[in-house]
């Protein structure tokens, strides 16, 4: 599923990318395997696994993880053109900042947006934010006037616009931390002298670069001497505006979400193992692909998802939001209502569609369906946030939340129904569940047996729906 997935994600480009063949990915997997185990014991590992650093988290990751980061783009031009970046260097024109895909015209806005979607955590990045100064201390003070010190506030920058007037300036308006991408600048320490001088945090946050693990070894030791608080390092990951430099480079992608990049994050564990062999108290944090994708993913989809809920809707653990359907005749719906009325049920728990032949319920619902002769199914949806007139100001009423099917199985069975409770409402053994499963399905002549088998895969299949993923993904 997922090979498929990435391939038509990537799209023409697939063929042009270098890929792992079965018998090397299985080399891959030792050679992780063996620096996972020689870390064993010295590194912490946040997010269900997905997330191995030496030391303590920075304030602003540690809110990332706990899903109230809003990362807001105050712009979207920059100073440098690296080789990894994500970004359209092509776009010459300055656009407005941005949350989640959000427009906002002025720092009010932006407060707006903040308390609507419960933001306890602001990174500005870019672009470079520093080319837009004054735009960025307004966006900082007006929070800080507005939250106080409930707000943690930290900026992403590559350092080249840091000069002590700059840095006053970000102090004074209410910075807490300063995050520095030395990789743009060669790895020149002078920034993060100077960042010392006016912020008790400065992180350096880079991505994990192959050809520069020997010099960032050498690096560490420095960098713990100086004072620098924390380092994050990056998984490198391709974009159709960066993937000719990193195919150029000749490394290997994976089949993941955000196409990372494998001697990327061998990188990050050896310079983790390094500074375990070397003492280095340094802490370090590898932000993977994986990482970014399940867990960073998963609470924008929560956040926005949030916004025009209905009741007979829920949200998964995965961030999607999820309703049980029940098709019938309009004499079967009705009897299905008039069951549900009966039994004082809410009648918030329950839609019914225009044609009188569909009703989305709850699944709290379920037990009162007749499957003698209902077609049910399980949706999942996500969510995305614009704005009615876009030409409007970032308001309340003018938010307009849209959702998008993303996933739908039609045809349960009332096994399959159970069973699907079972494992991802109950939290039951996913063993039990399939014996289970397996033991009391209906399956009489071929075609119930290859519909069982249909039904089952797909029980395994809405995991990606249902629950965010455990530990570092295979490498295939």
């Amino acid at each position: 599923m997922q090979i498929g997935y990435i391939r038509q994600h990537v799209g023409w480009v697939y063929p042009d990318l270098l890929w792992f063949s079965e018998e090397e990915s299985k080399l891959a997997n030792q050679q992780r395997e063996e620096l996972l185990q020689a870390l064993s014991g010295w590194v912490t590992y946040s997010s269900q696994g997905a997330k191995p650093h030496s030391g303590s988290l920075s304030p602003g990751c540690l809110i990332c993880g706990h899903g109230g980061w809003g990362c807001n783009l105050i712009n979207g031009l920059c100073t440098r053109h690296c080789f990894y970046c994500p970004q359209d260097h092509s776009i010459q024109v300055e656009h407005d900042s941005s949350t989640d895909a959000v427009a906002f015209k002025d720092p009010a806005e932006h407060i707006l947006f903040m308390e609507a979607f419960q933001i306890r955590g602001v990174g500005f990045s870019g672009g470079e934010p520093l080319l837009v100064l004054d735009r960025l201390l307004a966006h900082i003070q007006a929070i800080r006037e507005k939250f106080g010190n409930s707000i943690y506030i930290w900026m992403y920058t590559n350092g080249d616009l840091l000069d002590r007037l700059v840095l006053k300036k970000l102090r004074e308006a209410g910075l807490d931390e300063i995050r520095l991408d030395l990789s743009a600048r060669k790895y020149d320490l002078e920034p993060v002298t100077l960042a010392k001088q006016y912020f008790s945090t400065v992180t350096v946050e880079i991505p994990a670069i192959p050809e520069d693990c020997g010099l960032l070894k050498s690096l560490l030791g420095k960098m713990e001497r100086m004072g620098v608080d924390f380092l994050n390092l990056h998984q490198l990951m391709a974009s159709q505006f960066n993937y000719k430099e990193l195919c150029q480079r000749h490394y290997h992608f994976l089949h993941q979400p955000n196409i990372p990049v494998f001697e990327s994050e061998i990188c990050a564990l050896q310079l983790l193992l390094f500074a375990r062999e070397n003492t280095i108290r340094l802490p370090i944090n590898y932000c993977c692909a994986a990482y970014k994708d399940r867990f960073q993913g998963r609470d924008r989809r929560t956040r926005v998802s949030k916004w025009g809920l209905e009741n007979f809707e829920e949200i998964t653990d995965a961030g999607y939001i999820r309703s049980i359907h029940v098709v019938d005749s309009p004499d079967q719906i009705d009897r299905l209502i008039r069951r549900f009325q009966e039994a004082h049920c809410s009648s918030n728990l329950w839609q019914c569609h225009q044609s009188k032949m569909e009703v989305s319920i709850h699944r709290d619902l379920v037990p009162y369906v007749d499957w003698s002769s209902a077609h049910v199914s399980i949706r999942y949806c996500k969510t995305e946030i614009g704005v009615k007139n876009p030409e409007g100001r970032m308001m309340m009423g003018n938010l307009a939340p849209q959702k998008f099917v993303v996933n739908q199985r039609n045809g349960w069975s009332l096994v399959g129904i159970e069973s699907w409770r079972k494992l991802y409402i109950e939290k039951m053994n996913t063993k039990d569940v399939f014996r289970f499963f397996f033991q009391n399905y209906p399956a009489h002549g071929k075609d119930s047996i290859s519909k069982m088998r249909e039904e089952a895969e797909e029980l395994k299949k809405i995991a990606f729906w249902e629950q965010v993923e455990s530990g570092l993904p295979e490498v295939f």
